[in-house]
């Protein structure tokens, strides 16, 4: 980050002074006005409330940044950054002595970009933790779609019947493994599934899933991917069969 943000941060913070001092505030650390085309792309990172980390294009939340600088945040995390954005934020932040704690990114065992495009290599080098958002491909890797009940809406376009047949192998095998290990409640038909590919992905080492639970019911059972672990000959099993299988398309947010 640079000084332009600190300055940024406090006329953000402004309204949360005492009235007498909030104009001479943000007037005091009001950056210069652009003119042109920065000046509308400056208003539009302004209008959805956010500010630019220095002269860079990454904007984040006023509130963010301003907790940051009143001390109240100790740590800082990220969303799906690629590499080279990640190891530009965590020499910045450095420099500030505030450490970037994580990086969110798409991230399961039928889509494993993170691991190709260097994210992953990154965040175990820097300490840095990886979240995997959408662990179970938007509910594709429970075996609750297959090719005769495919999603519907967005997601039917990506995982079509066709890419259901190919992956229906991976499928039974996740079953079979999760059956092996008992961890089959009976109210929910498609936790073998659910507890083994979350595993997997613990059995990655420095990653944190975040499976979405609609309920409490649902937490306890993304909750079973805990305190067990897959083989090594398992782990690389569900890889060597993940990659028969083309990879899901659609995402590639990290490349932007």
């Amino acid at each position: 980050m640079m000084a332009g943000t600190l300055q940024v941060a406090g006329g953000c913070l402004a309204p949360l002074l005492p009235s007498r001092r909030a104009a001479a505030a943000a007037a005091a650390v009001r950056p210069p006005r652009a003119s042109g085309a920065s000046a509308s792309a400056a208003a539009a990172v302004e209008e959805d409330g956010k500010v630019r980390l220095g002269g860079s294009d990454v904007a984040v939340t006023k509130l963010g940044i301003g907790a940051w600088s009143w001390g109240d945040t100790t740590y800082w995390n990220e969303f799906q950054w690629d590499e080279k954005r990640l190891r530009d934020a965590y020499e910045r932040l450095k420099k500030r002595g505030v450490p970037l704690a994580s990086n969110q990114v798409n991230y399961s065992l039928i889509y494993r970009n993170p691991e190709e495009n260097g994210v992953k290599a990154a965040c175990d080098e820097l300490g840095i933790t990886l979240i995997a958002y959408s662990p179970i491909a938007q509910g594709v890797l429970t075996g609750k779609y297959t090719p005769n009940n495919p999603p519907t809406g967005p997601r039917g376009r990506i995982y079509t019947p066709e890419f259901l047949t190919k992956l229906q192998p991976l499928i039974n095998r996740i079953k079979e493994i999760g059956g092996s290990y008992e961890k089959t409640p009976t109210q929910c038909t498609n936790f073998d599934d659910i507890v083994v590919v979350l595993n997997w992905l613990i059995c990655q080492g420095n990653v944190v899933p975040i499976p979405g639970a609609k309920n409490a019911e649902q937490a306890r059972e993304f909750a079973g991917a805990l305190g067990w672990s897959l083989t090594d000959q398992e782990v690389e099993e569900l890889r060597s069969m993940a990659r028969e299988i083309k990879p899901v398309i659609g995402f590639p947010v990290e490349k932007l």
